[in-house]
């Protein structure tokens, strides 16, 4: 890595001596004669603009690891869940059970199931609110303009600090030009999604923008106790904005959301029986255990499933998922003789009921889960200069409250005994009760040292205070208390009141060299830290006589150094973006799998490091290929963790086992993904359009231990569509034929654990359908 810093800065102090006397004035004051080389070449190249640095500038000049997908490929893609960005954005994975236990990971940092006492790694936007809990992006993704991606820690611009990245989801405002669409899909498993948005102006100073979709698949898992499909779809939400321009001076925009969802989404497959050794000479798996009940003949019981590319379960009783969730968004914009101010308050709760059979066969033996309710309310300030050839800035200050109760509740059912030794009708409570306070301060300041070269630098101080409470009830019912694994495993506590205050600083130094009006190199140095908390969920019984030190997680710090290079060729119409990265993660939070409930804790220390290729070329008016490759080695440095389950010597477990060297659970070492667009006009009014996209990655597990039962194949997928765009006056159609998982590939989105078992949730198989789309 010195040798690296010692080349690059070589290069700038060689380069700026050589041009001393002819340096030219930076890219971002040259978008004219961009344009005029893309109309000399008769080829309509789309924009991108991001807002890394809280001002629009063209992607090309930040000086960071970005990445953007805007509506038009979402559309063409159909990508239109945040599971299906692992496919967009090369070196993201989306590790999606259901709403509830969803995360996102950026270089292999954050991929783990969620705990409510702590947020993810990577920060969730939306229209420049923070999400505080990852399940709040899981609806549709509507009326969207564009997704940012930001790789590396944030905190020096961004609402909340984030030790991974931050994703940036900004949704269409309103216009002063009145538009409308409706679209309609229909394809395999009863597929039907339905779109529309209305965007009117009310007056010369207000518009209004109304936009919805309800969308339903009957599920891909097949459920053979009693024939139905789980997995399934229900999904609905409506989103209204109005814009009120007073002056051209100001800008106040209010936006009001709903969305719902009631489906059986979260329906795992078995994915990996480990060995359960009732005496060393003696082994038998868990599936065995399931099959005792079929060999003795109990009414009811069927066959096991142990195949997970079956896509098969047999559950009997019901699994539903039920999530709503309500947002008000009050953001004001004003210009103040060239500085901009920007004011953004919002308010947002999230409910999420599940219903879940646990014990993953066809009699009652085990049901329940978690039920969380959660309200935030945030407060952003920002200032942002005017454009200076000198200096210019970003200032602010952020607050943000969340209160948040998750609820346990597991029930033991009349075969409980004799499936897993729990006593039958048994019950058990919980609740975890946190509340959160948040302010920060933070600045980002760009030095114009040079026409060519710049230099940013970001500080970010802030202090949180967490007060939680976690009470867990014995097993109610329970004959044999405390001698049986229910009572054992979940037993009585109470934390009392628990109190945590925090003190950080986030800061980035970035400088940047223009090597020639078509090539930016940069370094970028950043830090930041994920706040600590407490686990709110379950607790075992380590956690029990530990007492509350035994729950209470330490923040989580990320140091990270970029080296990057931005070329743009042939007259703009190839673009090239590569960076090095290397990332130092202390206290890594992670879920471990205890024997029979996942726990949350800080497992150690762990180093990402690679390399990010991304390139976007439009060879001629019909052609346009986009494309990204990234290699990532993420391996903890050291930590401990429960032993992998097939070292088990007996079935609850052996103690912990080293993690050094171990790959990070949902971090494939290889991701790529290619797509390839064909359009031409065979007449005038009419496009015909092809589009192909290749999304791969490597092997990957879906625990810390790595453990052989959790390994992840490789798999790519590919989605095919072609239509054509039809205009006819105010009035534009789009029909389109699509295929999503053109080969059928069977694949996994992420696993969970208990006993000595792994549980996965299936992605979806091929699916095809039309699309029909009137703009009007």
């Amino acid at each position: 890595m010195r040798l690296m810093c010692a080349v690059f800065w070589g290069v700038l102090l060689t380069w700026s001596v050589s041009h001393a006397d002819e340096a030219q004035e930076p890219v971002k004051d040259q978008p004219a004669a961009a344009a005029n080389s893309r109309q000399a070449s008769n080829i309509s190249i789309p924009p991108v603009v991001v807002t890394a640095r809280r001002r629009e500038e063209p992607a090309q000049q930040a000086p960071l690891p970005v990445s953007v997908v805007e509506q038009s490929r979402l559309e063409t893609e159909r990508q239109y869940q945040i599971q299906d960005l692992e496919q967009v954005f090369t070196n993201v994975t989306s590790q999606f059970l259901h709403a509830r236990q969803s995360s996102l990971s950026i270089r292999g940092i954050g991929n783990n199931l969620p705990n409510e006492g702590l947020e993810g790694s990577v920060g969730i936007f939306l229209d420049n609110v923070y999400l505080s809990r990852p399940g709040m992006a899981a609806f549709d993704l509507f009326d969207v303009k564009k997704i940012e991606l930001y790789r590396g820690p944030q905190g020096s611009l961004f609402g909340k600090n984030t030790t991974a990245g931050v994703l940036n989801i900004v949704t269409n405002k309103p216009s002063f030009e009145a538009e409308s669409s409706l679209e309609a899909s229909f394809g395999s498993r009863d597929f039907r999604q339905f779109k529309a948005m209305l965007n009117q102006p009310l007056n010369e100073v207000a518009a209004l923008r109304i936009s919805a979709y309800d969308t339903h698949d009957d599920g891909w898992i097949k459920n053979i106790f009693n024939g139905k499909q789980l997995n399934e779809i229900n999904r609905k939400g409506i989103r209204g904005q109005l814009l009120v321009q007073p002056d051209h001076l100001t800008e106040f925009r209010l936006i009001v959301e709903r969305n719902e969802e009631d489906s059986s989404t979260g329906t795992l497959v078995p994915y990996g029986y480990a060995p359960w050794r009732g005496t060393p000479a003696a082994p038998v798996s868990y599936a065995d255990f399931l099959r005792r009940p079929v060999i003795a003949g109990m009414p009811g019981a069927k066959n096991v499933i142990t195949d997970p590319e079956d896509y098969k379960v047999s559950f009997n009783d019901d699994q539903r998922v039920k999530v709503d969730q309500n947002a008000l968004t009050l953001e004001m914009n004003r210009d103040i003789n060239g500085y901009k101010l920007t004011s953004v308050t919002a308010w947002r709760d999230w409910h999420f009921k599940p219903q879940n059979d646990l014990d993953f066969s066809d009699l009652d033996v085990l049901r329940g889960g978690f039920g969380v309710d959660h309200y935030q309310r945030s407060q952003e300030i920002r200032l942002a200069s005017p454009v200076s050839k000198v200096f210019d800035y970003v200032i602010g200050a952020y607050a943000l409250d969340q209160d948040t109760t998750s609820r346990q509740a597991y029930t033991s059912g009349p075969y409980s005994l004799a499936i897993n030794s729990t006593p039958n009708n048994s019950s058990i409570a919980g609740t975890g009760t946190q509340e959160s306070r948040l302010y920060a301060l933070f600045g980002s300041a760009t030095w114009h040292l040079r026409p060519e070269l710049d230099l940013t630098v970001g500080l970010r101080e802030s202090r949180e205070r967490k007060e939680a409470r976690v009470i867990q009830n014995k097993a109610v019912g329970d004959p044999l208390n405390n001698v049986f694994p229910f009572s054992f495993i979940l037993g009585d506590f109470d934390s009392g009141k628990l109190t945590t205050s925090e003190k950080s600083l986030a800061w980035n130094i970035s400088p940047s060299y223009h090597l020639s009006e078509d090539t930016l190199a940069y370094m970028n140095f950043s830090a930041s830290t994920k706040s600590g908390g407490f686990n709110l969920n379950s607790l075992v019984s380590p956690a029990i006589t530990g007492g509350p030190d035994a729950i209470t997680i330490d923040p989580e710090r990320a140091r990270n150094i970029d080296i990057g290079i931005k070329s743009n060729f042939l007259d703009q119409r190839l673009y090239v973006d590569a960076n090095l990265f290397l990332t130092k993660v202390r206290d890594y939070q992670a879920i471990v799998s205890d024997v029979f409930i996942p726990r949350l804790t800080n497992v150690g220390d762990i180093t990402s490091k690679g390399l990010e290729t991304e390139f976007r070329f439009y060879p001629d008016r019909h052609w346009s290929l986009q494309g990204s490759l990234a290699y990532t080695d993420a391996s903890f440095d050291n930590g401990t963790a429960p032993t992998p389950f097939e070292e088990f010597t007996t079935g609850f477990g052996a103690g912990n086992k080293s993690v050094r060297g171990n790959q990070v659970n949902g971090a494939p070492r290889w991701t790529s993904n290619t797509s390839i667009r064909h359009q031409w006009r065979p007449v005038d009014g009419v496009e015909h359009y092809t589009n192909l996209h290749y999304a791969w990655r490597s092997e990957s597990f879906g625990d810390v231990t790595n453990s052989s039962f959790s390994r992840i194949p490789s798999y790519g997928l590919l989605n095919l569509t072609t239509g054509f765009k039809l205009t006819d006056g105010r009035q534009h159609w789009d029909i389109a034929l699509w295929i999503r998982n053109a080969l059928d590939e069977r694949y996994f989105q992420g696993l969970t654990s208990t006993y000595n078992s792994y549980f996965a949730s299936a992605g979806p198989p091929r699916t095809a359908g039309i699309t029909v789309r009137m703009d009007f």
